[in-house]
């Protein structure tokens, strides 16, 4: 048998506040994960990405969400590189070096979100007097915010629009 004091001790390191041994946290900016804007401000939303209802397979199957944002480089053909592309989505965290540029193909190798790249060319269109979605190039952006936490920006270029517009899908990967 132990002693009261010995008993007492026992029962007081039982009780101790959990996080008593574990380090303090910096800051919380080390464990949030970077926000990303899918459309600006002012800036409307092309009908044929209202209606989309699809949804990115990963470990939580999140819906594609619109996407319109101004790009100037649009207007002359240009895409963004992974540096405007990061100003575009968070303008406040520099993503540049957590983001790949993918071909549709890649992305969808079982053509299983053939309704997605449709309406994003689509949406590419919608302001043109010509609507041939033909030949309208479509890229996706892959943005790795964490380990497991990725996001897949399937875009075309609105040129009469100046803008980029498309889907934005968040997916978690184990």
């Amino acid at each position: 048998m132990s002693s009261d004091d010995a008993y007492m001790s026992f029962l007081d390191k039982a009780n101790a506040d959990l996080n008593a041994g574990r380090p303090q946290q910096q800051g919380a900016s080390e464990t949030e994960t970077a926000r990303t804007e899918t459309v600006d401000a002012n800036t409307n939303v092309p009908v044929a990405l209202q209606s989309v209802d699809a949804y990115y397979i990963s470990d939580a199957d999140e819906p594609f969400e619109p996407v319109a944002l101004r790009w100037e480089g649009a207007s002359k053909g240009d895409w963004p590189s992974a540096d405007q592309f990061s100003r575009l989505i968070s303008p406040s965290a520099d993503l540049s070096q957590a983001i790949e540029t993918l071909s549709p193909s890649s992305f969808d190798p079982k053509n299983q979100y053939a309704s997605v790249l449709r309406a994003v060319r689509s949406a590419a269109v919608e302001k043109a007097s010509d609507a041939d979605q033909s030949g309208v190039e479509v890229k996706v952006y892959r943005v790795e915010l964490t380990s497991t936490k990725l996001e897949y920006w399937v875009l075309a270029l609105d040129v009469p629009g100046s803008r980029v517009v498309g889907l934005r899908a968040k997916a978690f990967e184990s």
